[in-house]
């Protein structure tokens, strides 16, 4: 993903757009500026944070991430499914288990048998198993204390998972779980 410094402007773009669902070209530039303001606004101060912004929008045209509106018209800037999918991607880099009170002494346990020509997604999985919070119990099972059952069948959706490759289960008990309970502080 370009940036700018260490400012992600591409990704506030994209944003932007998905929030809008488009804008004219003459909209995107305040409203990413109006964010980026908001996340640092020593950087939206900068001289140059206007020409930075068009030509990352530029760039996006050219990767064929969004199409731009031909010179002097009254087009929009959308959004093309390239960049659809990368904000799908951005996106489930976000994943998370939300946490309730109180723990009900179960175990959530993802397990899967992803073929090795697919090594690739094994590896996007274990990211995203491990974004989330859950802890390795060995290379294809992970843990969490919580509900996930959201959490994966957002990750089938983003995998396009549709062979049971990726299975889900609750544990009442398990032997030796002392490791586990101190890797998420339960007593």
């Amino acid at each position: 993903m370009a940036k700018d410094g260490n400012f992600p402007i591409q990704k506030i773009i994209l944003g932007t757009l998905i929030v809008a669902g488009g804008l004219s070209l003459a909209a995107v530039a305040p409203n990413v500026l109006g964010a980026i303001m908001k996340l640092n606004p020593s950087y939206a101060k900068r001289k140059d944070v206007q020409r930075r912004i068009q030509e990352t929008l530029w760039r996006m045209e050219r990767s064929g991430l969004v199409s731009l509106p031909k010179r002097n018209s009254m087009g929009r800037v959308t959004l093309l499914p390239k960049g659809q999918e990368l904000i799908r991607k951005i996106q489930a880099r976000t994943y998370t288990v939300s946490k309730p009170l109180l723990w009900d002494g179960k175990w959530r346990i993802v397990m899967f048998d992803i073929p090795e020509q697919k090594r690739n997604v094994r590896i996007q999985l274990r990211r995203l198993l491990e974004s989330a919070g859950l802890v390795r119990l060995h290379d294809s099972v992970w843990v969490h204390p919580y509900p996930c059952d959201e959490l994966v069948t957002l990750i089938k959706a983003h995998l396009k998972n549709t062979r049971g490759e990726l299975y889900y289960f609750v544990a009442e008990m398990m032997a030796s779980d002392r490791f586990l309970r101190d890797a998420f502080n339960l007593i």
